[in-house]
Protein backbone atom coordinates (compact mmCIF):
# COMPACT_ATOMS: atom_id res chain seq x y z
CA UNK A 1 0.00 0.00 0.00
CA UNK A 2 2.95 2.28 0.12
CA UNK A 3 2.42 3.36 -3.88
CA UNK A 4 -1.27 4.56 -2.67
CA UNK A 5 0.46 6.60 -0.07
CA UNK A 6 2.99 7.65 -2.37
CA UNK A 7 0.47 9.15 -4.96
CA UNK A 8 -1.42 10.55 -2.32
CA UNK A 9 1.43 12.60 -1.08
CA UNK A 10 1.99 13.58 -4.78
CA UNK A 11 -1.35 14.62 -5.14
CA UNK A 12 -1.60 16.92 -2.03
CA UNK A 13 2.21 17.98 -2.95
CA UNK A 14 0.43 19.09 -6.36
CA UNK A 15 -2.91 20.99 -5.21
CA UNK A 16 -0.59 22.96 -2.75
CA UNK A 17 1.44 24.19 -5.62
CA UNK A 18 -1.54 25.20 -7.62
CA UNK A 19 -3.21 26.84 -4.55
CA UNK A 20 -0.07 28.78 -3.77
CA UNK A 21 0.96 29.82 -7.27
CA UNK A 22 -3.03 30.73 -7.55
CA UNK A 23 -3.33 33.00 -4.57
CA UNK A 24 0.52 34.44 -5.38
CA UNK A 25 -0.93 35.38 -8.78
CA UNK A 26 -3.81 36.84 -7.44
CA UNK A 27 -2.29 38.96 -4.74
CA UNK A 28 0.04 40.17 -7.58
CA UNK A 29 -2.22 40.89 -9.95
CA UNK A 30 -4.47 42.78 -7.36
CA UNK A 31 -1.30 44.86 -6.38
CA UNK A 32 -1.19 45.66 -10.47
CA UNK A 33 -4.04 46.53 -11.69
CA UNK A 34 -4.54 49.02 -9.11
CA UNK A 35 -1.71 50.49 -10.55
CA UNK A 36 -4.31 50.76 -13.74
CA UNK A 37 -5.49 54.36 -15.38
CA UNK A 38 -6.21 53.77 -19.25
CA UNK A 39 -8.23 50.58 -18.54
CA UNK A 40 -9.40 48.67 -15.65
CA UNK A 41 -7.85 45.34 -16.58
CA UNK A 42 -4.78 47.10 -18.48
CA UNK A 43 -1.73 47.99 -16.14
CA UNK A 44 1.95 49.57 -16.64
CA UNK A 45 3.36 47.43 -14.13
CA UNK A 46 2.28 43.46 -13.96
CA UNK A 47 4.41 41.37 -11.99
CA UNK A 48 2.20 37.96 -12.20
CA UNK A 49 3.91 37.54 -15.46
CA UNK A 50 7.20 36.89 -13.37
CA UNK A 51 5.58 34.79 -11.12
CA UNK A 52 3.44 32.97 -13.38
CA UNK A 53 7.32 32.22 -15.44
CA UNK A 54 9.19 31.28 -12.25
CA UNK A 55 6.50 28.99 -10.98
CA UNK A 56 6.63 27.15 -14.41
CA UNK A 57 10.06 27.09 -14.97
CA UNK A 58 11.13 25.17 -11.03
CA UNK A 59 7.75 22.88 -10.78
CA UNK A 60 7.19 22.28 -14.57
CA UNK A 61 4.09 22.75 -17.14
CA UNK A 62 1.39 20.81 -14.75
CA UNK A 63 1.12 23.97 -12.63
CA UNK A 64 -0.47 25.91 -15.49
CA UNK A 65 -3.80 25.21 -13.57
CA UNK A 66 -2.79 27.12 -10.60
CA UNK A 67 -1.73 30.26 -13.15
CA UNK A 68 -4.93 30.47 -14.75
CA UNK A 69 -6.80 30.36 -11.56
CA UNK A 70 -4.93 33.16 -10.32
CA UNK A 71 -5.74 35.35 -13.86
CA UNK A 72 -9.30 34.08 -13.35
CA UNK A 73 -10.00 35.17 -9.66
CA UNK A 74 -7.64 38.40 -10.60
CA UNK A 75 -10.08 39.61 -13.78
CA UNK A 76 -13.05 38.58 -11.92
CA UNK A 77 -13.86 41.43 -10.61
CA UNK A 78 -12.55 44.52 -12.78
CA UNK A 79 -16.11 44.92 -14.11
CA UNK A 80 -15.69 42.73 -17.90
CA UNK A 81 -17.98 40.29 -19.51
CA UNK A 82 -16.79 36.71 -18.24
CA UNK A 83 -15.92 35.71 -21.82
CA UNK A 84 -13.81 38.60 -21.73
CA UNK A 85 -12.41 37.45 -18.53
CA UNK A 86 -11.91 34.02 -19.86
CA UNK A 87 -9.73 35.46 -22.88
CA UNK A 88 -7.51 37.12 -20.69
CA UNK A 89 -7.08 34.20 -18.30
CA UNK A 90 -6.07 32.27 -21.42
CA UNK A 91 -3.62 34.55 -22.83
CA UNK A 92 -2.14 34.92 -19.22
CA UNK A 93 -1.55 31.22 -19.04
CA UNK A 94 -0.49 30.72 -22.74
CA UNK A 95 2.09 33.77 -22.16
CA UNK A 96 3.69 31.65 -19.59
CA UNK A 97 3.58 28.44 -21.34
CA UNK A 98 5.04 29.75 -24.04
CA UNK A 99 7.94 31.48 -22.32
CA UNK A 100 9.01 28.28 -20.70
CA UNK A 101 8.73 26.24 -23.12
CA UNK A 102 10.98 28.93 -25.02
CA UNK A 103 13.36 28.76 -22.97
CA UNK A 104 13.78 25.17 -22.00
CA UNK A 105 13.31 23.89 -24.88
CA UNK A 106 15.16 26.05 -27.06
CA UNK A 107 17.42 27.96 -24.79
CA UNK A 108 18.78 25.63 -22.63
CA UNK A 109 17.54 27.86 -19.72
CA UNK A 110 19.37 27.92 -16.43
CA UNK A 111 17.57 29.71 -14.16
CA UNK A 112 20.77 31.33 -12.22
CA UNK A 113 21.23 33.72 -14.67
CA UNK A 114 25.12 33.01 -14.36
CA UNK A 115 25.55 32.91 -18.73
CA UNK A 116 25.38 35.72 -20.74
CA UNK A 117 23.23 33.52 -22.52
CA UNK A 118 20.71 33.16 -20.61
CA UNK A 119 19.96 36.82 -19.75
CA UNK A 120 19.47 37.46 -23.31
CA UNK A 121 17.06 33.96 -23.46
CA UNK A 122 14.95 36.07 -20.09
CA UNK A 123 15.08 38.82 -22.44
CA UNK A 124 14.01 37.98 -25.61
CA UNK A 125 11.95 34.93 -25.17
CA UNK A 126 10.52 35.61 -21.58
CA UNK A 127 10.35 39.92 -22.13
CA UNK A 128 9.90 40.31 -25.31
CA UNK A 129 8.19 37.49 -27.56
CA UNK A 130 5.72 35.33 -25.12
CA UNK A 131 4.63 38.73 -23.73
CA UNK A 132 3.03 39.16 -27.35
CA UNK A 133 0.73 36.54 -26.70
CA UNK A 134 -1.32 37.62 -23.44
CA UNK A 135 -1.20 41.17 -24.88
CA UNK A 136 -2.79 40.35 -28.41
CA UNK A 137 -5.27 37.84 -27.19
CA UNK A 138 -6.00 40.19 -24.01
CA UNK A 139 -6.60 43.29 -26.06
CA UNK A 140 -8.60 41.28 -28.42
CA UNK A 141 -10.62 40.00 -25.58
CA UNK A 142 -11.64 44.03 -24.38
CA UNK A 143 -12.09 44.73 -28.03
CA UNK A 144 -14.90 42.26 -28.04
CA UNK A 145 -16.38 43.26 -25.17
CA UNK A 146 -16.51 47.16 -25.87
CA UNK A 147 -13.89 48.12 -23.57
CA UNK A 148 -11.05 49.63 -25.71
CA UNK A 149 -12.29 51.80 -28.91
CA UNK A 150 -10.32 51.00 -31.98
CA UNK A 151 -7.94 54.21 -31.67
CA UNK A 152 -6.94 52.75 -28.47
CA UNK A 153 -5.69 49.46 -29.34
CA UNK A 154 -2.22 50.37 -30.34
CA UNK A 155 -1.49 51.99 -27.12
CA UNK A 156 -3.26 49.15 -25.48
CA UNK A 157 -1.56 46.60 -26.58
CA UNK A 158 1.84 48.70 -25.87
CA UNK A 159 0.82 48.97 -22.20
CA UNK A 160 -0.21 45.75 -21.70
CA UNK A 161 3.05 44.01 -23.42
CA UNK A 162 5.57 46.71 -21.49
CA UNK A 163 3.36 45.58 -18.07
CA UNK A 164 3.98 42.03 -18.63
CA UNK A 165 7.73 42.25 -20.15
CA UNK A 166 8.76 44.27 -16.88
CA UNK A 167 7.10 41.50 -14.60
CA UNK A 168 9.55 39.28 -16.48
CA UNK A 169 12.52 41.50 -16.47
CA UNK A 170 12.38 42.39 -12.94
CA UNK A 171 10.15 39.96 -10.52
CA UNK A 172 11.33 36.90 -12.26
CA UNK A 173 15.02 37.22 -12.35
CA UNK A 174 14.67 37.95 -8.62
CA UNK A 175 13.00 35.28 -7.51
CA UNK A 176 15.36 32.92 -9.46
CA UNK A 177 18.47 34.11 -8.13
CA UNK A 178 16.95 34.02 -4.49
CA UNK A 179 16.31 30.42 -5.40
CA UNK A 180 19.32 29.20 -7.07
CA UNK A 181 21.79 31.74 -4.86
CA UNK A 182 21.33 30.84 -1.63
CA UNK A 183 23.22 31.31 0.92
CA UNK A 184 25.01 33.76 -1.41
CA UNK A 185 28.39 33.54 0.01
CA UNK A 186 29.99 33.26 -3.39
CA UNK A 187 30.27 36.47 -4.56
CA UNK A 188 33.44 38.66 -3.25
CA UNK A 189 31.57 41.07 -1.32
CA UNK A 190 30.45 40.87 2.20
CA UNK A 191 27.46 41.88 4.55
CA UNK A 192 28.91 45.36 5.71
CA UNK A 193 29.39 46.06 1.96
CA UNK A 194 26.07 45.26 0.66
CA UNK A 195 24.57 47.53 3.53
CA UNK A 196 26.69 50.58 2.21
CA UNK A 197 25.32 50.00 -0.90
CA UNK A 198 21.39 49.01 -0.06
CA UNK A 199 21.96 52.69 1.78
CA UNK A 200 23.38 54.30 -1.10
CA UNK A 201 21.38 53.40 -3.64
CA UNK A 202 18.16 54.30 -1.51
CA UNK A 203 19.23 57.68 -0.94
CA UNK A 204 20.03 58.46 -4.55
CA UNK A 205 16.56 56.27 -5.78
CA UNK A 206 14.56 59.06 -3.69
CA UNK A 207 16.30 62.04 -5.00
CA UNK A 208 16.29 60.58 -8.64
CA UNK A 209 12.40 59.93 -8.59
CA UNK A 210 11.62 62.58 -6.02
CA UNK A 211 13.11 65.62 -7.90
CA UNK A 212 11.51 66.21 -11.05
CA UNK A 213 14.95 67.06 -12.77
CA UNK A 214 15.83 64.15 -14.97
CA UNK A 215 18.64 62.33 -13.30
CA UNK A 216 18.05 58.79 -13.79
CA UNK A 217 20.65 57.59 -14.99
CA UNK A 218 22.56 58.46 -11.19
CA UNK A 219 21.50 54.86 -10.32
CA UNK A 220 23.93 53.43 -12.78
CA UNK A 221 26.91 53.73 -10.90
CA UNK A 222 25.67 51.40 -8.12
CA UNK A 223 24.31 49.23 -9.85
CA UNK A 224 27.18 48.07 -11.33
CA UNK A 225 28.68 47.95 -8.08
CA UNK A 226 26.16 45.61 -7.14
CA UNK A 227 27.02 43.26 -9.84
CA UNK A 228 30.63 43.53 -9.88
CA UNK A 229 30.66 42.71 -5.92
CA UNK A 230 27.28 41.00 -5.56
CA UNK A 231 26.94 39.43 -9.10
CA UNK A 232 23.50 37.87 -9.75
CA UNK A 233 22.22 38.55 -6.07
CA UNK A 234 23.48 42.19 -6.24
CA UNK A 235 22.17 42.84 -9.23
CA UNK A 236 18.17 41.67 -8.80
CA UNK A 237 18.74 43.26 -4.91
CA UNK A 238 19.67 46.69 -6.99
CA UNK A 239 16.75 46.11 -9.26
CA UNK A 240 14.41 45.94 -6.69
CA UNK A 241 15.49 48.76 -4.68
CA UNK A 242 15.67 50.83 -7.47
CA UNK A 243 11.88 49.66 -8.26
CA UNK A 244 11.13 50.39 -5.08
CA UNK A 245 11.40 53.88 -4.82
CA UNK A 246 10.77 54.83 -8.63
CA UNK A 247 7.52 53.15 -9.50
CA UNK A 248 5.38 54.36 -5.86
CA UNK A 249 7.11 58.03 -7.08
CA UNK A 250 6.30 58.01 -10.57
CA UNK A 251 3.13 56.77 -10.05
CA UNK A 252 2.42 60.05 -8.06
CA UNK A 253 3.98 61.95 -10.38
CA UNK A 254 7.18 62.59 -9.25
CA UNK A 255 10.82 62.06 -10.85
CA UNK A 256 11.93 62.26 -14.19
CA UNK A 257 9.13 60.83 -15.29
CA UNK A 258 6.53 63.33 -14.03
CA UNK A 259 4.21 65.56 -16.03
CA UNK A 260 2.52 62.66 -18.00
CA UNK A 261 -0.46 60.78 -17.94
CA UNK A 262 -0.12 57.83 -15.33
CA UNK A 263 0.22 54.77 -17.73
CA UNK A 264 2.51 56.52 -19.80
CA UNK A 265 4.52 57.50 -16.85
CA UNK A 266 4.59 54.04 -15.63
CA UNK A 267 5.06 52.89 -19.19
CA UNK A 268 8.44 54.86 -18.79
CA UNK A 269 9.68 53.50 -15.48
CA UNK A 270 9.08 49.92 -16.50
CA UNK A 271 10.84 50.30 -19.84
CA UNK A 272 14.08 52.51 -17.88
CA UNK A 273 13.89 49.89 -14.75
CA UNK A 274 14.30 47.19 -17.29
CA UNK A 275 16.38 48.54 -19.14
CA UNK A 276 19.36 48.86 -16.11
CA UNK A 277 17.71 45.53 -14.66
CA UNK A 278 19.10 43.66 -17.75
CA UNK A 279 22.54 45.63 -17.59
CA UNK A 280 23.09 44.84 -14.42
CA UNK A 281 22.36 41.18 -15.30
CA UNK A 282 24.30 41.09 -18.15
CA UNK A 283 27.66 42.80 -15.84
CA UNK A 284 26.93 39.82 -13.38
CA UNK A 285 26.96 37.03 -15.50
CA UNK A 286 29.87 38.29 -17.34
CA UNK A 287 31.46 37.97 -13.80
CA UNK A 288 30.54 34.97 -13.25
CA UNK A 289 31.39 33.42 -16.50
CA UNK A 290 34.85 34.80 -16.12
CA UNK A 291 35.31 33.22 -12.63
CA UNK A 292 34.24 30.05 -14.07
CA UNK A 293 36.75 30.31 -17.00
CA UNK A 294 39.55 31.18 -14.32
CA UNK A 295 38.13 28.15 -11.72
CA UNK A 296 38.33 26.11 -14.89
CA UNK A 297 41.65 27.21 -16.27
CA UNK A 298 43.11 27.10 -12.16
CA UNK A 299 42.21 23.37 -12.46
CA UNK A 300 43.61 22.38 -15.33
CA UNK A 301 46.72 24.17 -14.21
CA UNK A 302 46.67 22.24 -11.47
CA UNK A 303 46.28 18.86 -12.68
CA UNK A 304 49.09 19.50 -15.75
CA UNK A 305 51.47 20.81 -13.27
CA UNK A 306 50.54 17.21 -11.10
CA UNK A 307 51.15 15.76 -14.07
CA UNK A 308 54.01 17.06 -15.09
CA UNK A 309 55.56 16.42 -11.73
CA UNK A 310 56.67 13.22 -9.75
CA UNK A 311 54.18 11.98 -7.63
CA UNK A 312 56.20 9.22 -5.63
CA UNK A 313 60.06 10.33 -5.30
CA UNK A 314 62.03 6.93 -4.66
CA UNK A 315 64.75 6.64 -1.81
CA UNK A 316 68.08 7.23 -2.60
CA UNK A 317 70.25 4.75 -0.54
CA UNK A 318 72.89 6.53 1.39
CA UNK A 319 71.19 10.19 0.80
CA UNK A 320 68.45 12.27 2.84
CA UNK A 321 66.12 14.12 0.30
CA UNK A 322 63.91 17.02 0.88
CA UNK A 323 62.13 19.03 -1.88
CA UNK A 324 59.99 22.32 -0.68
CA UNK A 325 58.39 23.84 -3.89
CA UNK A 326 56.24 26.84 -4.04
CA UNK A 327 54.71 28.10 -6.86
CA UNK A 328 53.85 31.62 -7.42
CA UNK A 329 50.28 33.14 -6.51
CA UNK A 330 47.34 31.65 -6.98
CA UNK A 331 45.81 30.97 -10.32
CA UNK A 332 49.09 31.35 -12.00
CA UNK A 333 49.24 29.26 -15.23
CA UNK A 334 51.21 26.19 -15.29
CA UNK A 335 54.98 26.35 -15.94
CA UNK A 336 57.53 27.76 -13.64
CA UNK A 337 60.30 25.11 -11.49
CA UNK A 338 60.14 21.27 -12.31
CA UNK A 339 62.60 18.64 -10.31
CA UNK A 340 62.85 14.83 -10.37
CA UNK A 341 65.45 12.10 -9.29
CA UNK A 342 65.64 7.98 -10.54
CA UNK A 343 68.42 5.69 -10.85
CA UNK A 344 70.01 6.16 -13.62
CA UNK A 345 71.64 2.62 -14.14
CA UNK A 346 75.60 3.56 -13.73
CA UNK A 347 74.97 2.38 -10.09
CA UNK A 348 74.29 6.20 -9.38
CA UNK A 349 71.08 8.65 -9.43
CA UNK A 350 70.38 12.05 -11.16
CA UNK A 351 69.01 13.89 -9.86
CA UNK A 352 67.79 17.71 -11.65
CA UNK A 353 66.25 21.16 -10.87
CA UNK A 354 65.14 23.50 -13.65
CA UNK A 355 63.25 26.36 -14.29
CA UNK A 356 60.99 26.99 -17.65
CA UNK A 357 61.50 30.67 -18.92
CA UNK A 358 57.52 30.75 -18.80
CA UNK A 359 54.13 30.10 -18.30
CA UNK A 360 51.10 28.39 -20.17
CA UNK A 361 50.79 25.37 -22.42
CA UNK A 362 54.02 26.33 -24.18
CA UNK A 363 55.69 26.38 -21.13
CA UNK A 364 53.74 22.80 -19.86
CA UNK A 365 55.16 21.31 -23.31
CA UNK A 366 58.88 22.35 -22.72
CA UNK A 367 58.31 21.13 -18.76
CA UNK A 368 57.34 17.88 -20.13
CA UNK A 369 59.63 17.91 -23.24
CA UNK A 370 62.42 18.61 -21.00
CA UNK A 371 61.87 16.16 -17.54
CA UNK A 372 61.37 13.22 -20.14
CA UNK A 373 64.22 14.23 -22.51
CA UNK A 374 66.39 13.66 -19.56
CA UNK A 375 65.27 10.70 -18.41
CA UNK A 376 65.85 8.88 -21.71
CA UNK A 377 69.28 10.69 -22.74
CA UNK A 378 70.37 9.51 -19.03
CA UNK A 379 69.83 5.71 -19.49
CA UNK A 380 72.96 5.93 -22.37
CA UNK A 381 74.96 9.14 -21.53
CA UNK A 382 77.41 9.19 -18.78
CA UNK A 383 78.21 13.18 -18.60
CA UNK A 384 75.79 15.26 -17.20
CA UNK A 385 77.05 17.87 -20.10
CA UNK A 386 76.43 15.77 -22.49
CA UNK A 387 72.42 15.34 -21.05
CA UNK A 388 71.57 18.70 -21.59
CA UNK A 389 73.38 19.07 -24.68
CA UNK A 390 70.91 16.84 -26.22
CA UNK A 391 68.55 18.79 -24.52
CA UNK A 392 69.33 21.70 -25.53
CA UNK A 393 69.20 20.32 -29.45
CA UNK A 394 65.68 18.65 -28.32
CA UNK A 395 64.10 22.29 -27.51
CA UNK A 396 65.70 24.31 -30.20
CA UNK A 397 63.98 21.31 -32.20
CA UNK A 398 60.58 20.73 -30.42
CA UNK A 399 59.81 24.10 -28.53
CA UNK A 400 61.67 27.04 -30.89
CA UNK A 401 62.00 30.00 -28.60
CA UNK A 402 61.54 28.19 -25.11
CA UNK A 403 64.27 28.55 -22.71
CA UNK A 404 64.82 26.50 -19.46
CA UNK A 405 67.57 26.49 -16.75
CA UNK A 406 68.61 23.31 -15.56
CA UNK A 407 71.06 22.21 -11.92
CA UNK A 408 71.96 18.30 -13.13
CA UNK A 409 73.84 16.12 -10.90
CA UNK A 410 74.48 12.28 -10.92
CA UNK A 411 75.50 11.45 -7.50
CA UNK A 412 76.87 8.22 -6.64
CA UNK A 413 77.19 6.97 -2.58
CA UNK A 414 80.55 4.97 -2.11
CA UNK A 415 81.03 2.41 0.61
CA UNK A 416 82.52 4.34 3.14
CA UNK A 417 79.71 6.87 3.09
CA UNK A 418 80.70 10.08 1.15
CA UNK A 419 79.43 10.44 -1.80
CA UNK A 420 80.54 11.67 -5.46
CA UNK A 421 78.48 14.49 -6.86
CA UNK A 422 79.13 15.17 -10.68
CA UNK A 423 77.22 18.30 -11.96
CA UNK A 424 76.64 20.64 -14.56
CA UNK A 425 74.90 24.12 -14.48
CA UNK A 426 72.66 25.39 -17.60
CA UNK A 427 71.79 28.97 -16.76
CA UNK A 428 70.43 27.52 -13.03
CA UNK A 429 72.10 29.25 -10.11
CA UNK A 430 74.89 27.48 -8.62
CA UNK A 431 74.35 25.00 -6.10
CA UNK A 432 75.62 25.91 -2.50
CA UNK A 433 76.76 23.04 -0.33
CA UNK A 434 77.29 23.02 3.80
CA UNK A 435 79.91 21.31 4.73
CA UNK A 436 79.42 19.10 7.89
CA UNK A 437 81.95 21.96 9.80
CA UNK A 438 79.26 24.98 8.78
CA UNK A 439 81.37 26.03 5.97
CA UNK A 440 79.41 26.95 2.71
CA UNK A 441 81.06 26.52 -0.49
CA UNK A 442 79.30 26.82 -4.23
CA UNK A 443 79.37 23.93 -6.74
CA UNK A 444 80.41 23.64 -10.42
CA UNK A 445 80.22 26.37 -12.78
CA UNK A 446 78.10 28.65 -14.72
CA UNK A 447 76.67 28.04 -18.01
CA UNK A 448 74.60 28.83 -20.77
CA UNK A 449 70.68 28.15 -20.56
CA UNK A 450 68.89 26.18 -22.64
CA UNK A 451 67.36 26.93 -25.76
CA UNK A 452 69.17 29.93 -26.45
CA UNK A 453 71.83 29.18 -28.31
CA UNK A 454 72.86 25.81 -30.55
CA UNK A 455 76.32 25.51 -28.75
CA UNK A 456 75.49 26.32 -24.94
CA UNK A 457 78.68 26.59 -22.51
CA UNK A 458 78.31 23.39 -20.91
CA UNK A 459 80.78 21.62 -18.87
CA UNK A 460 80.69 18.89 -15.70
CA UNK A 461 82.28 19.51 -12.14
CA UNK A 462 83.08 16.56 -9.55
CA UNK A 463 83.00 17.07 -5.95
CA UNK A 464 83.18 15.07 -2.91
CA UNK A 465 80.47 15.06 0.05
CA UNK A 466 81.52 13.99 3.47
CA UNK A 467 79.18 12.27 5.99
CA UNK A 468 77.21 15.66 7.31
CA UNK A 469 77.51 17.51 4.53
CA UNK A 470 74.27 19.09 2.15
CA UNK A 471 73.76 20.33 -0.74
CA UNK A 472 70.82 22.89 -1.59
CA UNK A 473 69.73 23.01 -5.27
CA UNK A 474 67.41 26.12 -6.15
CA UNK A 475 66.23 28.54 -8.92
CA UNK A 476 66.29 31.97 -8.94
CA UNK A 477 63.18 32.24 -7.29
CA UNK A 478 64.08 31.89 -3.74
CA UNK A 479 66.44 34.55 -4.07
CA UNK A 480 64.21 37.65 -6.08
CA UNK A 481 60.49 36.41 -5.32
CA UNK A 482 59.75 39.46 -4.62
CA UNK A 483 62.13 41.43 -6.71
CA UNK A 484 62.42 44.28 -7.10
CA UNK A 485 61.29 45.26 -3.79
CA UNK A 486 63.33 42.75 -1.98
CA UNK A 487 66.39 40.75 -3.52
CA UNK A 488 68.03 38.09 -1.25
CA UNK A 489 71.94 38.05 -1.77
CA UNK A 490 74.19 35.50 -1.97
CA UNK A 491 75.78 36.70 0.96
CA UNK A 492 72.40 36.58 2.78
CA UNK A 493 71.61 33.24 0.89
CA UNK A 494 74.94 31.87 2.50
CA UNK A 495 74.83 32.89 6.04
CA UNK A 496 71.15 31.11 6.08
CA UNK A 497 72.32 28.05 4.63
CA UNK A 498 75.27 28.37 7.06
CA UNK A 499 72.88 28.34 10.49
CA UNK A 500 71.43 24.82 9.21
CA UNK A 501 74.53 22.78 9.63
CA UNK A 502 73.83 19.57 11.61
CA UNK A 503 69.96 19.62 10.61
CA UNK A 504 68.37 17.44 8.40
CA UNK A 505 67.66 17.34 4.96
CA UNK A 506 63.81 18.13 5.28
CA UNK A 507 65.25 21.25 8.32
CA UNK A 508 67.43 22.71 6.03
CA UNK A 509 64.94 22.95 3.54
CA UNK A 510 62.33 24.19 5.70
CA UNK A 511 64.19 27.06 7.12
CA UNK A 512 65.68 28.01 3.68
CA UNK A 513 62.16 28.37 2.55
CA UNK A 514 61.26 31.21 5.64
CA UNK A 515 64.17 33.03 4.28
CA UNK A 516 62.84 33.84 1.23
CA UNK A 517 59.41 34.05 2.51
CA UNK A 518 60.63 36.70 5.12
CA UNK A 519 57.24 36.15 6.85
CA UNK A 520 55.15 38.04 4.13
CA UNK A 521 51.71 36.62 3.89
CA UNK A 522 51.68 37.99 -0.11
CA UNK A 523 52.36 35.57 -2.41
CA UNK A 524 55.98 35.37 -4.18
CA UNK A 525 56.18 36.83 -8.21
CA UNK A 526 58.32 33.92 -9.10
CA UNK A 527 58.58 30.00 -7.78
CA UNK A 528 60.36 28.60 -5.35
CA UNK A 529 61.53 25.76 -5.67
CA UNK A 530 64.09 24.03 -2.97
CA UNK A 531 65.51 20.67 -3.42
CA UNK A 532 68.06 19.52 -0.58
CA UNK A 533 70.52 16.20 -0.62
CA UNK A 534 72.63 15.67 3.05
CA UNK A 535 74.71 13.06 3.21
CA UNK A 536 74.23 11.31 7.04
CA UNK A 537 76.54 11.06 10.08
CA UNK A 538 78.03 7.84 10.42
CA UNK A 539 76.84 6.21 13.42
Amino acid sequence: MRWLAAIEEDRRTYALKLLLVAAVYYGAAKLGLSLAFMNSSISAVWPPTGIALVAIVFWGYRVWPGIALGALLANSWTGIPFYSTIGITIGNTGEALVAAFLLREVADFRPSLERVRDVIALLVFGAILSTMVSASIGVASLIAAGNVSSGEIWTSWRTWWLGDAGGDLLVAPAIMVAITHWPYRRAPGRALEALVLAVALSGVSFFVFYDKVPRAFLVFPFMIWAALRFWQPGAVGASLIVAAFAIPLTANDHGSFSGLNLDQRLQLAQTFLGVASMSALVLAAVMTERQRIEGAARYISETLQKGLLPSNLPEIPGVETAVDSRPAGEGELVGGDFYDWFESGFQSWDVMLGDIGGKGPAAARTTALARYTLRADAVHEDRPSRILELLNGAIMRQAPGETCTVAYSRIAPRRDGRVAVTLSIAGNPLPLVVRAGGVVEELGGAGTLLGAVPNPLLSDYRADLEPGDAVLLYTDGLTDAYAPDRILSQEELAAALQRTAGGNATEIAAQMQDVALDGRDRDPRDDITILVLRVPETV
